[in-house]
């Protein structure tokens, strides 16, 4: 059985997240106790008993997500599930080349600290949003995008052919939103990422952090976000990684690649993710890990699996 495992993004972060696992697995408790300590922020209160918009807040949700997904990863990896490859959709990357040893997990939450602070600066001084765009074909909606005034609206992210996450100015959204009063549109924050040419500032002040980590070459292979080209070298990664803040990211080539998997594992409560890979791969095995139980059903798959194999 060749299983995947993915990661999810900004946006499927909730109060709450991770604690099933919390309670049932040391290693779990011994990642949020070094992920409070390099952060020097309580995760415990953050992730349980925190409010919906505290734990939204850029900076907050992306480095739990990351540690939820890093000790998710962890809790499979002692239970002797290992992945044959790994993605991450948007942010989600980032745990996806931790799972795959691309960096240790200190530099991880540093990464992501220092990126959310350059991050967060941008947002509070812009006028920017992002839209999700259901019903729109590809070329049609590349195509408005270009007609926009100041050429500043982009296809941030490619879900798939009919569904899209668009970011711009406000103003040039409400007329890619007039233009197409037959899909369905939702502003989703600029927080979700823009991945576009807009975030070209923000490159050039974080890329200089990223030579302070060692990105080390994949002892599992990545799905990359940016063109689903499978990666493993760590130069690759580092380039890729610094790459993905302001280039569109084609998921629905992700999502391809996926065909070659029996399993799909998504690590953490990623609604929206399963919702994807379900709505393309129906037959495949599907495992959300949210607990313990999760985890004892879908070891019992793969012992299935096996035996039907021998």
């Amino acid at each position: 059985m060749k299983i995947a495992l993915l990661f999810p993004g900004y946006g499927s972060q909730f109060v709450g997240m991770g604690k099933e696992l919390y309670d049932e697995y040391r290693i779990v408790q011994e990642y949020f106790e070094e992920a409070s300590q390099v952060l020097n922020n309580n995760f415990v209160k953050l992730c349980f008993a925190s409010s919906d918009i505290e734990l939204s807040k850029l900076a907050n949700a992306y480095t739990s997500l990351f540690l939820v997904g890093s000790a998710t990863y962890a809790v499979l990896k002692e239970q002797g599930i290992e992945p044959d490859i790994v993605a991450g959709y948007n942010n989600g990357e980032t745990t996806a080349l931790f799972a795959a040893s691309g960096f240790s997990f200190p530099d991880g939450l540093y990464l992501l600290y220092k990126f959310c602070s350059f991050y967060q600066e941008f947002i509070d001084e812009t006028n920017i949003d992002s839209i999700i765009i259901t019903g729109i074909p590809t070329a049609q909606l590349e195509n408005a995008c270009k007609q926009i005034n100041g050429d500043k609206a982009f296809i941030a992210i490619y879900n798939s052919p009919m569904q899209h996450i668009v970011a711009g100015n406000r103003d040039q959204l409400e007329q890619i939103q007039s233009m197409f009063d037959q899909a369905t549109i939702e502003y989703i924050g600029a927080e979700v990422g823009l991945h576009s040419m807009l975030m070209d500032g923000i490159v050039d002040s974080f890329k200089n952090f990223l030579e302070k980590v060692d990105f080390k070459d994949l002892k599992i292979p990545l799905i990359s976000g940016i063109d689903g080209t499978i990666i493993t070298a760590g130069i690759d990664t580092k380039e890729r990684f610094i790459c993905q803040i302001n280039s569109s990211l084609e998921w629905y080539r992700v999502m391809r690649v996926l065909a070659d998997y029996d399993c799909i594992i998504i690590a953490g409560a990623g609604d929206d993710l399963v919702e994807m890979v379900k709505g393309q791969y129906p037959d495949k095995h599907i495992a959300m890990i949210t607990k313990k139980e999760d985890i004892e059903a879908l070891k019992e798959i793969i012992k299935v699996n096996h035996e039907k194999q021998d």
